[in-house]
């Protein structure tokens, strides 16, 4: 199984009395992640689902996915992807759906980063950056522990050896 961990892209400033739930992509943030999304969709990226948190900005980011993949299916709102997101809840929503082939995940940071160092099993916490998206492939689906990257998409680079992220 392949799954992709997709941190949001770049929303507006945290500024009163705007709750950070309410918080949406800015345009240059809609602009570069639709890049990304045709990136994502070259490298291959083909997920048969697409889960996301209900916070806006992450709604947002799931919804310019779907349409430059031409996905046919529904982004699916998940609670258990808000911030606080982890490998348990993970596993949880893996669990859910074990006959899917590829499944992307849109959320927050830190807790994409703290899954993607999880799975990989690096030394020291990974932050991924705004609109980044992990392609890591699960070698058995009981195990969703543990993880091999088969590629990373952060800013204009791609990145296929893990030791790179472990600097």
């Amino acid at each position: 199984m392949r799954i992709y961990l997709v941190r949001h892209s770049e929303a507006v400033d945290r500024v009163p009395p705007t709750p950070d739930v309410a918080r949406y992509l800015s345009a240059r943030g809609r602009d570069s992640f639709r890049e990304m999304a045709r990136r994502f969709r070259d490298a291959g990226g083909v997920p048969t689902r697409i889960f996301t948190s209900p916070l806006i900005r992450a709604v947002q980011t799931a919804e310019i996915l779907s349409e430059t993949l031409r996905y046919d299916g529904d982004v699916i709102l998940d609670p258990r992807l808000s911030p606080g997101f982890d490998v348990a809840k993970l596993v949880s929503v893996l669990d859910d759906c074990p006959s899917e082939r590829e499944i992307a995940f849109v959320g927050h940071e830190p807790d994409m980063g703290s899954i993607l160092t999880r799975l990989l099993s690096l030394p020291h916490g990974y932050a991924m950056r705004k609109g980044a998206i992990a392609a890591l492939d699960l070698p058995n689906v009981g195990d969703p522990l543990r993880a091999d990257l088969a590629w990373l998409l952060t800013g204009d680079r791609r990145i296929e050896d893990p030791a790179i992220l472990m600097t």
